[in-house]
């Protein structure tokens, strides 16, 4: 090692956990795990990250990058650093243990903010709909997600969160074609539908109307956004939105402030929001 190099590496080793932390943020994981081996002060460090990015694109296989992950949960203390963020980027297959071993490390550690794509293979274990601590959630499912795994329930018991977008995800209806999933997310400002869908019970008449009904009483900025290919919705009702949102003040429909020529012809929408009227 050189006389500069160790210079450098005595600087960094005088700033406190958390200014390094917060640079190890900045890298790629495969990165990041490899500080480890720049001196005993660094040997744990990364384990203790707040921020954790995960992206399959890294990698030049995908084994490689399982290896990771599962290396990540594995190592990963609990206690002094909790994981504040985590984004988690995989659009393929991928194995279910180490998925779900993931997303409960990261549920019993506080998590606030959650950006992820779901692989085609898994869905989304539903923990993550009754996790206290979340405050953002963006959740894209693969459009090869055929079985729909990855649905919302239809109630979520997130009482933290201000932020949701979710885009291709399901929706649960219940027996009579009707989903309300929002109602209960009391500090809820900010809602982005993409392209999302009913599920239905099978008992459910595919020649029946379904409603997704967005009554949300903190929601302030909604954006919808339906334009799925009818070759993709063929087998599935219609539906339309029901919205009650008393302190609405942005909505936007495909790109545009919402009009009723905006709306695609299949959904049907009823707004009932007095700011907005």
């Amino acid at each position: 090692m050189s006389d500069r190099l160790r210079m450098k590496m005595h600087s960094l080793d005088d700033l406190p956990n958390e200014i390094l932390l917060h640079i190890l943020s900045y890298l790629k994981i495969k990165d990041v795990v490899k500080t480890s081996v720049l001196s005993k002060r660094w040997r744990n460090l990364w384990k203790h990250l707040r921020h954790l990015k995960l992206d399959t694109y890294e990698f030049s296989k995908p084994s490689f990058f399982s290896e990771c992950v599962s290396e990540v949960v594995a190592s990963r203390g609990m206690g002094d650093y909790p994981l504040r963020s985590l984004e988690f980027k995989r659009h393929g297959a991928f194995r279910y243990e180490i998925f779900t071993g993931l997303i409960n490390h990261a549920m019993s550690n506080g998590l606030q903010q959650l950006n992820i794509g779901v692989p085609s293979n898994i869905g989304l274990p539903y923990s993550i709909f009754s996790c206290h601590s979340l405050t953002s959630i963006y959740i894209s499912v693969s459009r090869y997600d055929i079985k729909k795994r990855t649905r919302l329930p239809k109630l979520l018991d997130l009482p933290g969160l201000r932020s949701l977008r979710l885009e291709f995800v399901g929706i649960q209806a219940d027996d009579s074609g009707r989903a309300e999933p929002f109602s209960t997310c009391t500090k809820l400002t900010d809602l982005n539908i993409d392209e999302c869908f009913l599920v239905y019970p099978r008992a459910v008449s595919k020649d029946s109307e379904g409603v997704l009904n967005i009554n949300n009483a903190t929601l302030s900025n909604l954006t919808i956004k339906d334009i799925l290919t009818l070759k993709t919705m063929k087998q599935e009702p219609a539906y339309k939105y029901v919205i009650h949102t008393p302190k609405l003040v942005s909505f936007t429909v495909n790109g545009s402030p919402f009009r009723a020529s905006s709306v695609p012809k299949r959904v049907k929408v009823e707004l009932q929001s007095s700011s907005m009227m």
